[in-house]
């Protein structure tokens, strides 16, 4: 896997962020990892690799763009810092905190890959 492209000014915080700068960018490099992965894994099991990721930084954003019969298509992911978390947001209605926990990663990456799928069956549908 390539390097990844966080660095501590992809996210904007404000009033007193000093107790939770460091531990937010080393939840980035996690989250970036796990959206990364689940979105490469969509893109081999349902496009056939055809899709492309990119990452916007400012907020952090994913997408999973392919284009089919000459239109294209997108996955979209956001997070936006919320205290000591991120929360990660998509378009068919995911609004979860992640905080790295090991308790409730595969809860995490179940939740995460479903909205996955969502935006892609949605997309799909329309072809």
């Amino acid at each position: 896997m390539s390097r990844m492209p966080v660095t501590e000014a992809d996210f904007q915080l404000q009033g007193r962020v000093d107790n939770y700068r460091e531990r937010l960018y080393q939840l980035l490099i996690a989250l970036d990892r796990l959206v990364r992965e689940e979105l490469a894994a969509v893109n081999r099991e349902k496009l056939d690799g055809k899709g492309t990721i990119s990452y916007e930084p400012r907020p952090p954003r994913w997408t999973l763009a392919w284009k089919t019969k000459r239109r294209n298509y997108e996955v979209n992911l956001m997070a936006f810092a919320q205290g000591g978390a991120w929360v990660i947001h998509g378009r068919m209605g995911l609004d979860r905190p992640f905080r790295n926990l090991k308790s409730v990663r595969e809860r995490d990456e179940a939740t995460l890959r479903q909205e996955i799928l969502d935006q892609v069956a949605t997309d799909e549908s329309i072809l």
